[in-house]
């Protein structure tokens, strides 16, 4: 029997939008009473909605038994994700199609994606962030799913659309971002006199200018430290985790860390004269001391128990924080967050990097798996039940959604605002992932004083872009 689903070309709506810091994803109270009333909404919805999605007869399908494996290093709650995986079988049960889930941690998803291709044993779905999935494209693992992305284009949020493309077609459907810029504690600031620089709105993201951040936000929570462990604003170079916040620094002074598909760190002046900035902050005792020996991922449980005012975060840790602040794990403080100031000449405007977590088809090899793993793209694109409940770990790609969410989530109105000043902070060049691995070790050089800020990055960028060259030498999607 072969049938498909001839609702889905009516369907002109869908979600989603997009980087590398670990978020702190532990249970809270909070995430954990939002994604059970997802999910009961999921399983509520399923039985009434499975008729409606119910495939009609038609050619097109392959029929089953067909099994499909979805890996995914989301941030989204395995009960959540079944409860989809649920939903997409009952409305294929007459054709016999099952999903088997395997949810892991970002760290395991190299090793895995490896062994995997080594035993021709790649997964038909992949969710996972594009930064790591665009290298996977280059390679020939992700096949092109133009013809089902130009289906919701109208309805996804340019930025994450453009994103997710590569040489003019789309390899990924976008299903929720996070923007990645600062939290901060407002009682610190209020304490140290800074009121005018925390929005009446708590859930307000705060824009300051840099010169006032530099001038007057630094300097008065230096002072309101001195003498203590604690420290204005978090910085660290130990590891390549929470890239993302580092790059947003980098960018302070409006330089551009990558043009025309290249590294261009080393030769653009505001890049080089930001990390200068970055080292005088800390000799200043703007910063930990320790940043060239301190990793990405101790920054934020600093924040969390007040040890820093001012950290990296995006959505989940946004969210986070403030479950453990409601279940009594950590002290009680009023957590807020902020967008990257930057002074492009002479100009003020602030910047927040964008991480889109998404859906991939993976070139397993096995035709009848991949069309089934395109069927469930087209599927979850016209459910928005399933859309809504993706969307517990970030903001979502769609308008539709975002606005369809509003009441329960009203921080993305906020975000919303933040939309048009989002930067990709990949520049989706090839070989992206493995240029971070060389960025560290020139921010450590600089901070040991062993070499200037501009022979790190110019060191820096040579060895990018040959790692960059190599790629786009290779890639079967440039050179088709």
């Amino acid at each position: 029997m072969r049938r498909s689903i001839s609702i889905i070309v009516a369907m002109s709506m869908v979600l989603s939008l997009c980087a590398c810091g670990k978020a702190d994803v532990k249970a809270t109270t909070a995430g954990t009473a939002a994604e059970t009333k997802t999910e009961a909404a999921v399983k509520e919805k399923a039985s009434e909605t499975a008729a409606e999605a119910a495939p009609e007869e038609e050619s097109g399908l392959p029929e089953g038994p067909v099994e499909i494996q979805m890996w995914t290093d989301f941030n989204v709650s395995e009960e959540v994700l079944q409860g989809v995986i649920e939903r997409f079988e009952e409305a294929y049960k007459d054709l016999n199609y099952t999903v088997v889930l395997d949810k892991f941690a970002g760290s395991d998803r190299a090793t895995k994606l490896s062994l995997a291709k080594e035993s021709k044993t790649l997964p038909a779905l992949f969710l996972s962030a594009w930064f790591t999935t665009a290298d996977e494209v280059h390679q020939g693992n992700i096949l092109d799913i133009d013809e089902i992305a130009q289906t919701a284009k109208s309805d996804i949020y340019p930025s994450a659309y453009d994103a997710t493309c590569i040489n003019g077609k789309s390899y990924m459907i976008g299903l929720y971002q996070s923007y990645f810029g600062l939290l901060y504690n407002a009682d610190y600031f209020k304490a140290a006199g800074l009121e005018e620089f925390v929005p009446e709105d708590e859930l307000e993201i705060a824009a300051w200018k840099l010169s006032d951040f530099q001038d007057k936000i630094l300097p008065a929570l230096g002072e309101q430290f001195k003498g203590t462990e604690k420290y204005p604003l978090g910085l660290f170079a130990a590891s390549v985790q929470a890239d993302t916040h580092m790059m947003n620094w980098l960018s302070m002074y409006g330089g551009q860390m990558w043009k025309d598909g290249r590294s261009n760190s080393g030769s653009d002046e505001n890049v080089i004269k930001a990390l200068d900035t970055m080292k005088a902050w800390t000799d200043a005792g703007y910063t930990n001391t320790d940043v060239a020996t301190k990793d990405g991922t101790e920054v934020m449980p600093d924040f969390q128990n007040q040890l820093c005012a001012i950290s990296h975060g995006q959505y989940t840790n946004y969210v986070a924080t403030k479950g453990k602040i409601d279940s009594g794990e950590i002290g009680k403080f009023d957590v807020r967050l902020a967008s990257v100031p930057v002074e492009d000449n002479g100009t003020d405007r602030n910047i927040m990097a964008s991480y889109i977590y998404g859906a991939c088809i993976m070139n397993n090899g096995k035709e009848d798996e991949i069309e089934v793993a395109k069927e469930f793209l087209r599927w979850l694109l016209q459910d928005k039940e399933s859309l809504k409940a993706i969307n517990t770990a970030g903001t979502p790609c769609f308008p539709s959604i975002a606005k369809a969410t509003e009441a329960e989530h009203p921080i993305y109105a906020s975000y919303e605002k933040m939309s048009g000043n989002l930067w990709d902070f990949t520049g989706n060049v090839p070989g992206f992932v493995e240029t971070r691995k060389d960025l560290f070790p020139a921010i450590q050089s600089v901070y040991s004083g062993e070499k200037t800020a501009a022979d790190a990055l110019a060191e820096y960028s040579e060895k990018a872009n040959r790692v960059i060259d190599e790629y786009a030498q290779n890639s079967l999607v440039l050179n088709p």
